[in-house]
């Protein structure tokens, strides 16, 4: 009986084994066939964050037109918490 219990153990853990190596065999495979299309989203998405960068760097504003947002946001908090 004990004998039995083993051997349904280790049928048990040989079909959970097979299955994973099945498992990580599929997605080497998916991940072989679809290598070409993730470097061609990495470097669309590389050159959409590098323009990002660059827009940002044009829309920023001079160091002295900070001291007048600030004067502006804290006159704006300052009329809110007035009401």
């Amino acid at each position: 009986m004990i004998g039995n219990a083993i051997m349904l153990m280790f049928i048990g853990m040989g079909i959970v084994f097979v299955f994973l190596v099945l498992l990580n065999a599929a997605i080497s495979l998916l991940e072989y066939f679809t290598r070409e299309h993730t470097r061609n989203e990495e470097s669309a998405m590389a050159e959409a964050d590098l323009a990002r960068k660059n827009k940002k760097k044009r829309k920023s504003m001079p160091a002295s037109g900070s001291h007048v947002q600030t004067a502006v946001i804290s006159a704006a908090i300052h009329a809110y918490r007035k009401v």
